[in-house]
């Protein structure tokens, strides 16, 4: 799957210290790229039950996933993206207005190093900042939204990704919002374990001044 295929196994392998910028966006896209393609994939495999092998055989199944992960690739990042704006708030201080912005540059030029997915309008990487920069844009409203509640609303977009007939599915919703609450729990807990969060702050919004 190109991005997702070169990401995976990365996060796979033992995490790394995030002490600057550059750290904090190789996090952010490899835990958007593992959301996106375990929760479809993992959602397949349920749906598909015993049958599940020879699914995962079928040309145009594993062509219609390969899009699905894709479709599901921006949302996931901008929980991901919500998620370290909260954890950074503390630090960052009185900067913290800064922050969206911040993190807006951060996924743009992580979606620069890369191209357009096969299949999708050239305006795929640009409709993905922009769903980062709406997301973000709603944080500074007041206090953080619990991390457990950073799925909702974007999960649904994720659930409308998954490569299956709407009338086969029913409440399968509720798996894909609690597979992504689940995963979105570790992450924060990682980012909080791994994170130098005063320096990564101090990098996005320059010094702090007292």
């Amino acid at each position: 799957m190109g991005l997702l295929d070169t990401l995976l196994p990365g996060f796979l392998r033992r995490p790394e210290p995030i002490t600057t910028v550059a750290d904090l966006a190789d996090f952010m896209d490899a835990r958007a790229a593992f959301l996106s393609q375990k929760s479809i994939v993992e959602f397949c495999r349920v749906r598909a039950g015993v049958y599940w092998q020879k699914l995962f055989t079928e040309k145009e199944f594993i062509e219609a996933l390969d899009h699905s992960r894709w479709s599901a690739y921006p949302a996931c990042y901008a929980m991901l993206a919500e998620m370290i704006e909260g954890a950074l708030r503390e630090p960052a201080g009185t900067r913290q207005r800064g922050l969206p912005a911040a993190l807006e540059k951060v996924a743009r030029a992580n979606f620069s190093r890369y191209g357009v997915p096969a299949g999708r309008d050239e305006s795929y990487w640009e409709d993905a900042v922009a769903l980062t920069r709406e997301r973000l844009a709603k944080t500074q409203a007041g206090p953080p939204r619990p991390v457990r509640e950073i799925p909702k609303p974007l999960a649904r977009k994720v659930f409308e990704a998954v490569p299956i007939h709407p009338d086969l599915l029913t409440n399968d919703y509720d798996y894909i919002f609690n597979f992504l609450r689940m995963n979105i729990l570790r992450a924060h807990e990682d980012f909080l374990n791994l994170a130098d969060r005063a320096a990564i702050a101090d990098e996005l919004l320059g010094p702090s001044r007292h």
